[in-house]
């Protein structure tokens, strides 16, 4: 809630990422913005501690590798319905009736919003969250691996950072990025103008750079996440008897893990995408010029109160959304042994 931007800023509430975007858009200070940034990342700070301590004492058991018949309770009766009625109600308020007004729109108003343009939104946000995944399970993968191979209390704790990430808010993840990048810019242009009176102009702020930094700066904690709960079920056993064969530590996590972690990475590649297809603050503020994603499109309608016009992008994103959402289930529904 406290990471949210789109829903607060159509409703015009005053919240601390509304105040971040219209101090650094509106009033262009980016000190001021800066503050906001940080006290909000304080508040983040301060419940990722309290929730760490809250669970400082737990305790976890590996269990046995034999399959257990999970016991069944059949519902009759008032019961049943009352189950039945809890099942269909947040589905039936929270998708299926925002959908089908939607739909409704987006049939009445896709002669003149479905173009070229609109294609293009499309094949950027696909490509933006594919890349941005990719790249997220890559890092992860290596991060993971670096702690199962070399337990020691730097790795430890750069994991914990990374773990951080996905409760920073996207509007205070841009500010941090863009700040620095623009300072390094700035520097780079001055001097080259300098000394061989060339502009160089912007390198890295307002590219694609800036906003995949940001993308593994906000969701690269889901998948190191997923990715360490893969390799926690692989014994170190196994790894041993690799090396026994002489295996190198890439050939080890290639040829022994990745196999026995297929679903696992699957998972954390589609979580990422996901959630990068409708990102919106950090892509809001960091996209390159000329560039637009289905998310960004569909607030500025909003936003226009073109609540017709824009139910064709936001029809998109539950679309492309949803492939990756049904392989997810699919894949949990079928990791459990026995199934």
């Amino acid at each position: 809630t406290l990471a949210d931007y789109g829903m607060v800023s159509f409703f015009g509430l005053s919240v601390f990422t509304t105040g971040i975007f219209r101090t650094w858009f509106g009033l262009g200070d980016a000190a001021a913005a800066a503050k906001l940034a940080s006290i909000l990342l304080l508040f983040v700070f301060t419940l990722v501690v309290i929730e760490r301590w809250s669970r400082k004492r737990a305790q976890y058991h590996h269990s046995s590798n034999r399959y257990s018949v999970l016991p069944q309770y059949r519902l009759r009766g008032y019961r049943a319905w009352l189950a039945f009625l809890a099942c269909l109600l947040p589905l039936l308020f929270g998708f299926v009736l925002p959908a089908g007004q939607l739909t409704v729109w987006a049939l009445q108003t896709y002669r003149h919003m479905v173009d070229a343009s609109f294609l293009a939104l499309t094949l950027n946000s696909i490509l933006l969250a594919a890349s941005a995944a990719v790249l997220a399970v890559v890092v992860a993968l290596f991060l993971a691996y670096g702690k199962r191979q070399f337990r020691g209390p730097l790795v430890t704790a750069s994991i914990r950072v990374v773990a951080t990430g996905y409760a920073i808010p996207g509007t205070v993840v841009a500010v941090g990025v863009i700040i620095p990048l623009a300072w390094f810019d700035n520097r780079v242009d001055s001097w080259m103008s300098d000394h061989f009176d060339v502009s160089t102009g912007l390198l890295l702020s307002g590219s694609l750079f800036a906003l995949m930094f940001a993308y593994m700066v906000r969701f690269l904690a889901i998948s190191v996440q997923s990715v360490e709960s893969g390799l926690g079920k692989i014994r170190q056993s196994m790894d041993d008897a690799a090396r026994s064969l002489a295996y190198t530590p890439a050939q080890i996590l290639l040829r022994v893990h990745m196999p026995l972690m297929k679903a696992t990475v699957l998972t954390a590649f589609l979580i990422v995408f996901v959630d990068v297809m409708k990102e919106l603050p950090a892509t809001l503020i960091l996209r390159p010029f000329d560039f637009n994603t289905l998310a960004v499109r569909a607030f500025e309608l909003a936003g226009d109160e073109r609540l017709a016009d824009s139910s064709t992008a936001a029809l998109m994103i539950v679309a492309v959304g949803l492939v990756p959402v049904l392989l997810l289930s699919r894949s949990i529904a079928t990791a459990r042994a026995g199934s």
